[in-house]
C-alpha cells in the first residue's frame, strides 16, 4: 500500500472516532436536559394547586344525598333489596372516596393545643 492510502485511513479512523464521542456527549447531555425537564415538570405539577376543589368535593357529596335518596325510594319497592344493598356500599364507597380526596387536597391542620 501506498502512503495516501494510510494516511487517509488514519484520518477516517480519527474523523469516526471524534463523530462517535461527540455523538456521544450530544446524546448525554440531551438525555440529561430531557429528564431535568421531566423532573421540573414534575415538580411544578406537584407544587400546583390540589386536584381536589371545594368544588368537586360538594358534588361528590350531592351525588351520595341523591343516592340515599334513591335508597328511601327503592326501599318502598318489593323485589329490590339487591339494588338497595348495591346502592348503599356504593354510597358508601363514594362518602369515603370523598373524604379521602378532601383528606389528600388539603391534609388537617395541627394547632398546638390539639397536640397537647
Amino acid at each position: 500500500m501506498q502512503i495516501e492510502t494510510y494516511i487517509i485511513s488514519i484520518g477516517l479512523l480519527a474523523g469516526w472516532l471524534a463523530t462517535g464521542f461527540f455523538l456521544y456527549r450530544a446524546a448525554n447531555k440531551a438525555y440529561a436536559r430531557g429528564f431535568d425537564r421531566g423532573v421540573r415538570l414534575a415538580r411544578q405539577q406537584h407544587a400546583s394547586s390540589p386536584s381536589c376543589t371545594i368544588a368537586d368535593h360538594e358534588l361528590m357529596t350531592k351525588i351520595t344525598t341523591s343516592l340515599g335518596l334513591a335508597v328511601a325510594t327503592w326501599q318502598a319497592f318489593p323485589g329490590t333489596e339487591a339494588m338497595v344493598t348495591k346502592v348503599n356500599k356504593q354510597r358508601r364507597q363514594l362518602t369515603a372516596f370523598a373524604a379521602k380526596m378532601w383528606l389528600a387536597a388539603y391534609p388537617a391542620q395541627l394547632n398546638a393545643e390539639d397536640a397537647a
